[in-house]
């Protein structure tokens, strides 16, 4: 058996006319993309550019690197060269291909049909819980344990993709490579040193940092440009781990979105769902009252035991516990996402959160990981490309 793909079409012995967008090919050694057509044998998917063939690829090693997404499509890899990807536009060459690799490689995490019945009578027992008990939170922390990390590092990635539509990303490795200085040593510190969060700096006026689901944490380059020290850098990114080590922000999807979202990450049909309907929830999560006073307390710890000092959480909550001036807002959803999101934002508890870190009577004075001028310089990290 041997057939081709062209451009939305599948053929045998008559070529018929290419008039939509072609696969694109990417070798992960230039950075160009070609205009390919395909052509899958039994063992193999064949990679052509006009008459010259590119790559060979055998099912078992080609797996999904992007998941299908109706407005950009979906890539497809190959473990023996990492570095490349095969971009398809067409749902039928994706669903074609999908359904040759093996079970491990597909995009959708897929739970064994014996199982799948299991969390299928958990997520009735989910709706349930939602609909005739007050114990949301509750019924929300058990089922964020029930998905795998796996399938959280996916969500994590389609909010981040999501969001960057709106905001710019900021690429100042300089800057990235001085917060993962700090990153590393509240890990060591933390207790939970085999994870390494996944710091992304995005371009907004608000001084700001905050966890999404799959390790990540978020940094406004206001957020930078505010601080005072080092010292309080620290002491927002150790709150931050804080929510991360716990997996607070996967457990506001789950809470806010009940079990839909659990509905859709069992499901086999190959797909993670509309990336807006995730993004959308950006606009309720806003962490409970207990998870901010366990992710403070979670900080001030480690901040103790990296040698910084949770004072410069307090001194960061006290300057920024206020509105952000009128006339800097700009009135669309992500403002209103990042208000509900930040723990910056104003909540009538800051006070009493600032007393108790206060209380812990701990020393103000702490050992800086960063040069004067590595400091300034995550300072004025994006300073030059922003506005």
């Amino acid at each position: 058996m041997h057939w081709q793909l062209t451009s939305g079409l599948i053929w045998g012995c008559s070529r018929e006319r290419m008039n939509d967008i072609a696969p694109r090919f990417h070798d992960g050694k230039t950075s160009s993309a070609k205009a390919v057509r395909l052509s899958l044998s039994d063992q193999s998917l064949l990679i052509y550019h006009g008459d010259i063939l590119l790559a060979k690829w055998s099912y078992d090693k080609i797996h999904v690197k992007e998941d299908w997404n109706d407005k950009i499509g979906a890539i497809f890899g190959f473990k023996e060269t990492p570095d490349a990807g095969l971009s398809v536009s067409h749902h039928s060459h994706f669903e074609t291909i999908q359904k040759r690799l093996s079970q491990r490689n597909k995009a959708s995490f897929i739970i064994p049909t014996k199982a799948k019945y299991l969390l299928l009578m958990l997520v009735g027992a989910v709706i349930a819980g939602f609909l005739l008990f007050p114990l949301i939170s509750y019924t929300a922390e058990a089922v964020t344990y029930l998905i795998p990390r796996s399938v959280e590092n996916k969500l994590g990635d389609t909010v981040l993709t999501e969001m960057k539509i709106t905001l710019k990303s900021c690429e100042d490795e300089k800057a990235i490579a001085h917060l993962n200085k700090i990153s590393e040593r509240l890990m060591a510190a933390s207790g939970y040193k085999d994870m390494k969060p996944d710091i992304r700096i995005l371009k907004f006026y608000v001084p700001n940092a905050f966890s999404l689901p799959g390790n990540k944490i978020v940094v406004f380059d206001s957020f930078l440009q505010d601080a005072k020290s080092e010292n309080e850098i620290a002491a927002v990114m150790a709150h931050e781990i804080g929510h991360m080590v716990k997996r607070d922000a996967l457990e506001s999807f789950v809470q806010v979105q009940g079990a839909s979202i659990i509905i859709g990450l069992i499901s086999s049909s190959g797909s993670y769902g509309d990336v807006a309907k995730f993004a959308s929830v950006l606009q309720s999560m806003k962490y409970s009252r207990d998870k901010e006073f366990a992710a403070d307390k979670f900080g001030a710890e480690t901040l103790i035991k990296a040698g910084y000092s949770p004072s410069g959480l307090a001194d960061f909550l006290g300057r920024m516990d206020g509105e952000i001036p009128a006339e800097k807002k700009e009135k669309d959803m992500m403002d209103k996402a990042v208000d509900a999101l930040s723990f910056l934002s104003t909540h009538p508890e800051t006070a009493e959160r600032i007393k108790i870190i206060n209380d812990l009577n701990a020393p103000k004075n702490y050992r800086p990981s960063l040069s004067a001028a590595e400091f300034k310089e995550l300072q004025d990290a994006c300073v030059k490309d922003s506005k």
